[in-house]
């Protein structure tokens, strides 16, 4: 289902956003692919993300709609959860004698805190940019049959209606009563 197929360019990331020219492209490119498969594909549905690749393979880009869903919105998306996976990433790599943090001169390392409040700062905007586009397929549902009809089958992903996350436990759903359920039988006499 998924693709080697580049939603975006790493140049673009380079344009968009604060990262450095000389990040060797080749450490990007896996981010890119992971923030596709785990943010996108479940933004947009199956179909859509199939159809969108299967364009950019075949041709090298997308045209009409899809050409502006994906220049105006999904690549604004794409761009801050790739940014957002590459905080950690770039600061920590696989060598032969194990995962390392490289060290430049004159630099100074920001602490692991630092680093999630960084990549946090970057998944919200990310979470921003899904909303706007999966508004835009909401209001313009009709010009994307695939956003409506994603397949069927069981590796199907149907697009997801919410494009913020909670990071907070609200408990199990198993105990929970409505409010007339928990208090039936012990209201106040007046």
């Amino acid at each position: 289902m998924s693709k080697n197929v580049y939603l975006i360019s790493v140049e673009m990331i380079k344009a968009r956003t604060a990262i450095h020219g000389n990040i060797d492209p080749e450490l990007v490119k896996p981010e890119i692919k992971t923030a596709q498969d785990m943010y996108i594909l479940p933004l947009i549905g199956t179909a859509l993300y199939t159809k969108i690749q299967t364009d950019i393979q075949a041709t090298g880009t997308t045209t009409g709609v899809y050409k502006t869903l994906l220049d105006d919105y999904i690549a604004d998306t794409l761009v801050w959860y790739t940014l957002s996976e590459l905080s950690v990433t770039l600061s920590f790599q696989f060598w032969n004698k194990g995962v390392a943090r490289k060290v430049g001169d004159f630099t100074e390392l920001p602490s692991m805190n630092e680093l999630i409040d960084l990549q946090n700062k970057y998944k919200n905007r990310a979470e921003f940019y899904a909303n706007r586009t999966r508004l835009y397929l909401k209001e313009n549902s009709t010009l994307f049959t695939e956003y409506l009809n994603p397949g069927s089958g069981s590796d199907t992903i149907q697009p997801d209606g919410n494009s913020f996350t909670m990071p907070l436990w609200l408990g199990d759903n198993e105990n929970k009563k409505s409010f007339e359920e928990r208090f039936q039988g012990n209201k106040p006499s007046c």
